[in-house]
């Protein structure tokens, strides 16, 4: 506990193999191998084996066994992995030390290989109302990470990470703002019932990167789907005002797919969109030409010429180059 780095991992490593050693023994060698995990990256085999025949014997706390393979996972989630089943199958809709356990080493495993995780899509999301905050966070990363590779299986739970986004913390709301991002991604329908939200989230004061991510999500909606997003067209202007660029840049990708369906539902922002011409973002600015060529603003021509002509960034020069043939 206090010196882990003189603890002999040879040592732990012949407590745990040994089936006969008194239950003290093997809850204290787990307890010291948690905590030389900790300090080190090189502890994982042949412990997992080990602490898979430990799993589950009722002299031992589940829970604490559990922490320990986390601890493992993060060295070599790999090894870790081959328990998967033995791990997934303490994980319950109850809100117990053993669900937070689990759900936690799946965590540190489920970037290894989300395939392995794709059965559990239906436990997480009743896991999202958990009542224990730690299980929701674990679970809403679980399903972001699966969502990325398989956003179908995960797109039943689109309701469930909507409802809970607004009110929950920034870490759940990042996570379940990615997985709607990557499901969306694929299937932009899913997110047609989330925007009255996404929108909320874009016009609160909820940090910078929420935001952002919240607006992107508007953004791919309106790829297809443009009159979902109508409504919101004015907290999309009031957000090519933030001083985040990723916030600004995103509002105005949003509106130009807004615009490449609707340009007069659009117009508004134009006034908005003409200032940013020179931001010191060349995402901004190049998000900015677009759009306003696609809203065909005249009133910011000679922005556009000017750009075209002598902004430092080649990629924006050639955008506005376009903005300014497409309104000429």
């Amino acid at each position: 506990m206090t010196d882990p780095e003189q603890i002999d991992p040879e040592k732990l490593a012949e407590i745990t193999s040994t089936p006969v050693a008194p239950p003290a023994a093997h809850g204290a060698a787990i307890v010291a191998l948690l905590n030389v995990a900790r300090t080190r990256d090189d502890i994982a085999e042949p412990f997992v084996e080990h602490l898979g025949r430990l799993l589950g014997r009722p002299s031992l706390e589940t829970p604490l066994v559990l922490r320990c393979l986390r601890e493992l996972a993060r060295n070599d989630p790999a090894a870790v992995l081959e328990l998967r089943d033995e791990i997934s199958d303490r994980i319950s809709t109850d809100s117990t030390d053993v669900t937070q356990a689990a759900t936690g080493v799946c965590v540190e495993l489920v970037n290894e290989d989300p395939s392995s995780f794709v059965d559990l899509v239906p436990t997480l999301a009743a896991l999202l109302e958990s009542e224990n905050e730690q299980i929701r966070k674990n679970s809403v990363y679980i399903l972001s990470e699966v969502a990325h590779e398989y956003p179908e299986q995960v797109k039943p739970v689109v309701p469930q990470l909507t409802d809970g986004v607004v009110d929950r913390d920034r870490t759940y709301q990042t996570n379940a703002l990615s997985a709607l991002g990557a499901i969306v991604s694929s299937y932009p329908t899913a997110g047609t019932k989330a925007t009255e939200t996404l929108a909320d989230i874009a016009d609160s004061t909820a940090p910078p990167k929420v935001r952002a991510n919240a607006i992107g999500l508007l953004g791919d909606v309106a790829v297809e789907y443009p009159d979902e997003i109508v409504d919101h067209v004015p907290v999309l202007v009031d957000c090519l005002q933030s001083n985040d660029e990723f916030v600004t840049g995103n509002a105005a990708a949003a509106i130009l797919h807004i615009g490449a369906e609707n340009p007069d539902a659009a117009e508004d922002a134009i006034p908005a969109l003409a200032e940013l011409t020179d931001h010191s973002s060349p995402v901004v600015r190049r998000n900015t030409c677009r759009a306003l060529g696609q809203l065909n603003a005249t009133v910011a021509l000679e922005q556009l010429k000017s750009t075209a002509e002598s902004d430092p960034d080649e990629t924006v020069r050639s955008v506005a180059a376009q903005a300014v043939d497409r309104i000429s």
